[in-house]
């Protein structure tokens, strides 16, 4: 039974769930638009290029906005606007497929609804510390995690699907109708007089957009806790991108010798994911306790990363399951440290914060994936699964040595 107390947890979550339905729709059929109509891998390549830059860029420069617009306006109107940019695209195609001034209307529109997703996401992460208590944080953000998880296993391979069986405009169609049911929603969440009020604290706001984004950094910077935490990730990152790289070469040489191999690991990962985000739900941790645990599951994806390649030539099951139990520790991780920034940092600049971070993570990936396939080239796929796995146990005794240091103050 749902609990009443949280039932603005539970709206705010069915918002993100539609939302993500959306524009998992959306993205597919825009996809399918450039590769089978217009055959052209020039714009699938721009496309793929809009996706990655519009999270890593506007993410960044949009703090300062997601936390001065009231929350409720700021969900409603991306909504909508979403929703009209679906019955857009529809109108373009429908007017005349291919041709480059159809593609770049398509891609214009496309680019505006990602942004809109961009802001979408951390407004929402901004406002769930406001409904949620700091015991109860890894709960929610796992239950959040685990429908993510489901989703991301399902999305993409109904939307494809839903175009080989109607077709792409009607699957942005369907988009738009989502979009409008998540508006409804968002609609419905209540954000009392006190949740308003540390929204509005005037201490994070100036009335500059520059200054407003001065304070993010600088909030962020006094919050040693926290900063201690990201620069390691972000050296994380950068070999996850190597590693990245390396995992369909790892697939093909050691769990089956076609694209069978690398989705196979994929759905071991996501499965391994699923399971830790349903996990770390049933942990109650204050914000000391989620430093040591941040290293206990560094070690646990480190070991369970390396036992990969080390049993690479025993079982093609072992390699899976391994793989799936690395994935199981860094989701607990990630959900265990999206917790630790909610709770350390006022909701009125949580946005500032939220967007800060994901950028400077972000960032550290496509430079890892540029020097993967000089490392795969030059030593070979098992590589990566070994430096990776090393990184992580390496992130462990660092985390680990933080903590350790905190306790002698």
């Amino acid at each position: 039974m749902l609990c009443k107390k949280y039932v603005n947890v539970y709206k705010l979550l069915v918002g993100r769930v539609t939302t993500n339905i959306a524009d998992s729709l959306f993205y597919m059929a825009v996809l399918w638009y450039f590769k089978e109509t217009g055959h052209s891998p020039f714009m699938v390549a721009v496309l793929l290029t809009v996706t990655s830059g519009v999270d890593m860029v506007s993410s960044f420069g949009l703090g300062p906005l997601i936390d001065r617009i009231s929350m409720k306006k700021l969900l409603n109107y991306s909504t909508i606007i979403q929703a009209a940019i679906s019955a857009a695209v529809v109108g373009v195609l429908q007017l005349g497929q291919g041709g480059i001034g159809a593609d770049a209307v398509v891609l214009i529109l496309y680019t505006a609804s990602t942004v809109l997703s961009t802001i979408i996401y951390p407004a929402e992460t901004k406002l769930l510390p406001l409904f949620v208590a700091e015991k109860d944080m890894l709960h929610f953000n796992g239950l959040f995690e685990v429908t993510y998880g489901v989703l991301d296993l399902v999305l993409d391979g109904f939307a494809t699907f839903l175009i080989a069986t109607t077709s792409i405009s009607m699957t942005v169609v369907i988009s738009g109708v989502v979009f409008a049911l998540a508006l409804l929603t968002y609609g419905r969440l209540q954000i009392n007089a006190l949740a308003k009020d540390v929204l509005e604290s005037e201490e994070y706001f100036t009335g500059s957009y520059w200054k407003d984004l001065r304070i993010g950094w600088q909030t962020l910077k006094d919050e040693k806790n926290i900063l201690e935490l990201i620069l390691p990730l972000c050296v994380v990152n950068f070999f996850y991108g190597i590693f990245d790289v390396g995992l369909p070469y790892f697939g093909q040489n050691y769990v089956h010798d076609s694209a069978i191999g690398y989705g196979g690991l994929l759905m071991a990962s996501s499965l391994g994911g699923i399971a830790g985000a349903f996990l770390v739900q049933h942990f109650k941790l204050g914000k000391k306790s989620m430093e040591l645990f941040i290293a206990i599951c560094f070690v646990g994806a480190g070991v369970f990363r390396l036992l990969v390649p080390l049993t690479a030539g025993l079982s093609v099951l072992l390699i899976l399951l391994n793989s799936a139990v690395s994935s199981l520790w860094l989701t607990m991780m990630n959900t265990d440290f999206e917790a630790l920034v909610q709770v350390s940092f006022s909701s009125a600049v949580l946005g500032r914060i939220e967007t800060i971070n994901d950028s400077i993570l972000s960032i550290m990936i496509p430079l890892g994936t540029m020097a993967g396939g000089l490392v795969v080239d030059r030593l070979g796929s098992i590589s990566t699964q070994y430096i990776y796995g090393v990184t992580l146990l390496l992130a462990a005794v660092y985390y680990l040595g933080v903590v350790r240091h905190k306790a002698k103050k």
